[in-house]
């Protein structure tokens, strides 16, 4: 018989997870049906971008205010809080569902919900878990969490192709009302700190540039508009952003604490490669699916089945690289993932117009053997170089700067994608072969991105840099042991 502090560790897991397997569920058939909203709404693309966009830029937006927020909540008031919009949304979604616009509020609040909760889905559970599980925890943690990208894009291409919008709307309602019920009655309730003050000039610096650098972008894709205007808003957006920085830099208790990256050590790195990592992922959430529809001709059904290999490689690596990290040992299974990551990506570019399926199969599963090996165990040990009362705000810090640089990135994905096949097909090439050559050109920068990271993890690796459990007890060592 189960041990009531051992069950209802267990339950606070379930509870959490329930959260976030709702979150990640949608988004993930709505990043799947890209080419579908471009059709049934008759939008670009670079308008069809924004349903990804705005999400991240959402996230980017709420995180900053996360820290602010469980300061005067506490965390688990707060993670409810984003359960509860969450829920409120999709039935405005689902009721509203024929409207482009009401679409895209609906996602920038799914966006906003997501930035209250996944920074603190995994704090609260380091707060259950002992430093020597938390390895296991981590993969345990994204080995379920993994199901729903994995049940999403099918039941996306599913939901689109035999039945109704909507229905993906109402799904998340029972989830995210079970999750809010679980979660009051098994977390453990934090009393606030009340340590940070709210500055609205802050906030509004940080609101305006994300806006600025947002309007930039879209401007540019505009015809007719002259290059010097998109390139000044952007221009705004930058300088409000090094205001916004350089103040609360000097702010006893900041928004972010952004000095977090001028520790020594691996936390810093961490950040860089995630970063980076996100653009990647974000990026290739953005062109496969346009890859698989648009290009090879496959049904949004297919299409989704397709991403249960990617999902079920990535749960059960994640699970085994969590493992790894808990024995304290090498840590150079993670360069060995993210190698496997560009070269699954890189591949993508080089396919023939027509390729197998198992092929197709094949290279996702890669894929997700590497993102399992490399994204949370970076994230981990990133997290766990933190003293524990930092925890939190190095969860904000790092998450915030991966999702504002994935959200442009993407944007300018989007951007340079319709730009880019317009142009071939101008030049004289079938529409389809435009749009295969804009998609190979997108899929080496990512694989060559990635690539960027390796020399880093190496750097990681070669200081030996990991985490040792010693007779019950998770103490850093820089040097030795580690890497042996």
């Amino acid at each position: 018989m189960l041990k009531k502090s051992l069950l209802r560790r267990h339950t606070v897991l379930l509870a959490i997870l329930l959260g976030a397997f709702t979150l990640v569920l949608t988004n993930s058939a709505f990043n799947l049906l890209l080419p579908y909203f471009i059709e049934h709404y008759h939008i670009s693309t670079t308008v069809g971008g924004w349903i990804i966009a705005l999400y991240m830029l959402a996230m980017t937006l709420t995180m900053p205010l996360a820290s602010l927020i469980v300061d005067r909540l506490g965390r688990k008031r707060t993670y409810m809080l984003g359960i509860a919009i969450y829920g409120g949304f999709s039935v405005l979604g689902a009721l509203f569902h024929t409207s482009i616009e009401v679409l895209l509020v609906v996602r920038f609040m799914h966006g906003a919900a997501a930035g209250l909760m996944i920074p603190l889905s995994l704090v609260l559970l380091f707060d259950v878990y002992g430093p020597g599980v938390r390895g296991r925890i981590t993969g345990a943690w994204g080995l379920l969490l993994m199901l729903a990208p994995a049940a999403g894009p099918t039941l996306g291409g599913v939901i689109i192709q035999y039945g109704r919008l909507e229905m993906l709307f109402w799904l998340n309602v029972p989830l995210a009302v079970f999750s809010f019920i679980g979660c009051a009655r098994v977390i453990q309730t934090y009393i606030p700190a009340r340590r940070k003050k709210w500055h609205v000039s802050s906030m509004l610096r940080l609101v305006m540039a994300i806006g600025a650098f947002s309007l930039g972008v879209q401007v540019y894709a505009s015809p007719g508009i002259s290059l010097w205007i998109p390139w000044s808003v952007i221009a705004l957006g930058l300088l409000l952003l090094i205001r916004f920085v350089h103040v609360e830099n000097r702010r006893e208790e900041p928004l972010i604490r952004y000095k977090l990256l001028r520790r020594q050590g691996i936390y810093p790195l961490t950040v860089v490669i995630s970063t980076i990592q996100d653009c990647v992922m974000f990026g290739v959430i953005f062109a496969v699916p346009l890859l698989l529809q648009e290009v090879f001709q496959l049904s949004p059904a297919l299409s989704g089945a397709l991403f249960i290999p990617l999902s079920i490689c990535t749960s059960l690596f994640m699970w085994i690289g969590g493992n790894l990290l808990d024995r304290g040992r090498s840590l150079r299974f993670i360069a060995w993932g993210t190698l496997l990551v560009s070269l699954s990506i890189l591949t993508f570019a080089f396919l023939p117009m027509g390729p197998p399926i198992w092929i197709i199969g094949v290279l996702m599963a890669c894929r997700g053997i590497g993102v399992g090996l490399s994204g949370m165990s970076i994230t981990s040990l990133g997290l766990q170089a933190l003293p524990e009362e930092d925890m939190h705000e190095g969860s904000v810090l790092s998450t915030t700067i991966e999702r504002l640089a994935s959200s442009f990135a993407v944007m300018g994905m989007t951007l340079y994608y319709d730009m880019r096949w317009q142009s071939l097909a101008g030049n004289g090439r079938a529409v389809d072969l435009a749009k295969w050559g804009a998609l190979q050109e997108i899929c080496i920068g990512l694989g060559c991105a990635i690539l960027l990271t390796l020399p880093l993890v190496l750097l990681i690796t070669r200081k030996k840099v990991g985490i040792l459990v010693q007779n019950g007890n998770q103490t850093q060592v820089q040097g030795g042991t580690a890497g042996r």
